[in-house]
Formats: C-alpha cells, sequence, structure tokens
C-alpha cells in the first residue's frame, strides 16, 4: 500500500482546526515533522495557541529551546494537556491495527508476524553546538566503519541508539500494538539504497553508483561487492534546482574528489568515503563502475542526465524499493 505520510495527515488535521479557529494540544510520538511544523506556524500566526508535550514536540525539534522560541507552549506530559482549553491531537507513526484490519479483509493472516520492520528518517539529537546535518552523516560513517554493509544502519529494537529518538518512538509504536514482534528499524534513505540491491539488474553488477532522490533528502553511495566505499548526502530541493550540477557533484563523487565540507556548506549533509574498501579497489570512476541506478520520487531529475541510468524497480516497482530494503534488512538482522 502507497499511503500519506502521517505528517501531512495531521498536518491537515491542523489546518482544518486553525480553520475552526481552535486552540491545538498534541501529545504522543515522536513522528515526521515537516509538514506538521509548516501547519503550527501558520495556526500560531493567527494568534492560537499550540500546546505540546516534550515528547510530541520532538517531531518538530530536536532541541526544545527552539521549539519555545517558534511560540509553541511545551509541557512536561500528556497529563499537563487536559490542564488546558483546546482540540487533542495524539501523534502516531504508526496505526498498525488500522493495517492488520485491511489485511485481514484480504485474506492474509497476521495473528503470526514475526517481524515488524520499519523506515523512518531521523537526523539524531547532536550535542548543543553541532547541526543536525552534521551529526547525521558522521553517525552513518561512524556505524559503516565499524561494518561497511548498509545493514549496518539496521537495528534491533535492542539495538538502536539512545540519540535516535524517532527510531525509538517507531519501535515503542510498534510494541504497543504487536507485542510478541521482533521490531527491526531503519532510515529511509539508506533503505533505499539497500533495496536497490534487490533489482534484478543491480544484482548482477559488482561495482555501483546508486541514488536515491528522496522528497527530501538526495542520497548517493559507491557500492563494491555490497560494501559502501563511499557515501553523500544532501538536500534534494537545492539539488532541484540544477540537475547539471547534480551531474557534475555525482561524477566526482565516483572519483572520490568531494569534500564533506563543500556539502554542508551547500546546504546538505556532507560525504565520506571508506580510505580501506577505497585503497582495495582500484581507483573508482565512471569509466569502471558496472551501472548508475537510480531511484526515489524525484528521480526524474536525472532524466537529462548524459550518464548511462538504470531505474531500479525492485520487486518490479519503483515504490517498492524501500520496502525491499527494510526485507533485506530484516532478513539480514535476524538470521
Amino acid at each position: 500500500m502507497v499511503l500519506p505520510s502521517p505528517t501531512l495527515t495531521y498536518a491537515a488535521k491542523i489546518e482544518r482546526l486553525t480553520d475552526k479557529y481552535l486552540d491545538v494540544l498534541i501529545g504522543g510520538d515522536v513522528i515526521g515533522g515537516s509538514a506538521i511544523s509548516r501547519a503550527i506556524e501558520k495556526h500560531l500566526r493567527k494568534g492560537l495557541k499550540v500546546t505540546m508535550t516534550k515528547r510530541a514536540a520532538s517531531s518538530i525539534r530536536n532541541n526544545l529551546d527552539q521549539v519555545c522560541s517558534m511560540g509553541i507552549q511545551v509541557v512536561e506530559d500528556e497529563s499537563e494537556l487536559s490542564k488546558s482549553n483546546g482540540a487533542i491531537i495524539r501523534l502516531e507513526e504508526l496505526n498498525l491495527t488500522q493495517i492488520l484490519e485491511f489485511l485481514k479483509g484480504l485474506g492474509v493472516k497476521t495473528e503470526d508476524t514475526d517481524i515488524v520492520a520499519v523506515a523512518v528518517q531521523d537526523h539524531g539529537v547532536p550535542s548543543p553546538n553541532q547541526s543536525n546535518r552534521e551529526f547525521r552523516i558522521a553517525k552513518m560513517e561512524d556505524l559503516l566503519k565499524q561494518n561497511p554493509v548498509l545493514e549496518n544502519l539496521a537495528f534491533k529494537e535492542d539495538e538502536v541508539p539512545s540519540y535516535f529518538l524517532r527510531m525509538h518512538s517507531a519501535v515503542d509504536a510498534c510494541k504497543r500494538q504487536m507485542s510478541t514482534a521482533k521490531v527491526i528499524v531503519m532510515d529511509t534513505s539508506p533503505c533505499a539504497v539497500l533495496g536497490c540491491l534487490e533489482d534484478s539488474e543491480v544484482r548482477k553488477k559488482d561495482r555501483a553508483l546508486i541514488v536515491n532522490l528522496g522528497n527530501g533528502h538526495t542520497i548517493a553511495a559507491l557500492v563494491f561487492g555490497a560494501r559502501i566505499a563511499g557515501l553523500l548526502e544532501h538536500h534534494t530541493a537545492l539539488l532541484r534546482r540544477s540537475p547539471g550540477k547534480l551531474e557534475d557533484l555525482l561524477r566526482r563523487f565516483v572519483d572520490g574528489d568531494v569534500k564533506s565540507k563543500e556539502i554542508f556548506d551547500d546546504g546538505g549533509h556532507g560525504a565520506f568515503y571508506l580510505p580501506d574498501i577505497m585503497e582495495k579497489e582500484r581507483k573508482p570512476s565512471l569509466d569502471n563502475i558496472d551501472i548508475v541506478t537510480v531511484t526515489g520520487p524525484n528521480r526524474s531529475i536525472t532524466a537529462d542526465f548524459k550518464l548511462p541510468i538504470h531505474y531500479a524497480s525492485p520487486a518490479g516497482d519503483v515504490m517498492m524499493t524501500g520496502n525491499m530494503g527494510l526485507v533485506r534488512a530484516a532478513l539480514r538482522k535476524t538470521a
């Protein structure tokens, strides 16, 4: 099923309350917050009040001082919400009960489900003086240095690092609704790259440049025999303005010539290479890359590239790329 993101559905609820001129009280989980943030800002500009619990407020910013600076009142927990007047919204990343009921209607047996695998985008909680963009790419680098396969960016329910609040929230939501199932959680960007490795054409190749042009993030990975040799992450909105710039960036990335500071200064996250893997391979270039694979909802940006591009369709459909990445991660993590 291809469904709207929860942040869009909750933003629509807030917008309806804005039209009714009602204050909003928000509790629940840590979820993706971009659309919610925009709806809240519009609500506040109308002179209406927004109150959020600490947990829910982390959907807007991990730094709660920044949340308060927007004009949002932050309270300790949901018991505090009852002391205020307004319409209550409870954020929930996953409504598994709703999905399971739908599947049961199709005759799918869900009672013996062993694993729930979920992907969410999580920047993590940086130190006060560090950008969350720098923190995100640095943690990916740390984890891949330990084991240079994308499955190492997936976590069992008891392995999730403390700084990934949204991943923890997703695990909690799964366990509330399916307490006996094991939970695997992964970030959406590397999950899509991992799913490309399940594409029938990519499977035949050893050396790949894989690019996921997501709605928010663009991630590129140099993959040699399923091992990550380099990773780059930027913001799609910034790259969409100049497709030629993106093509040049990808060419230089394959050559090993992209510096993390360049990406960060351009509004992206950063880039890194893993020297141990790069040194074992003959110097990468587009001449000795077997396949350039692109996926994601914004893949049309590459339509006029001079690069020879293969558009990934694992399980026969580009919309299944992330799902297939989750399947692969779950099988490897629970083997």
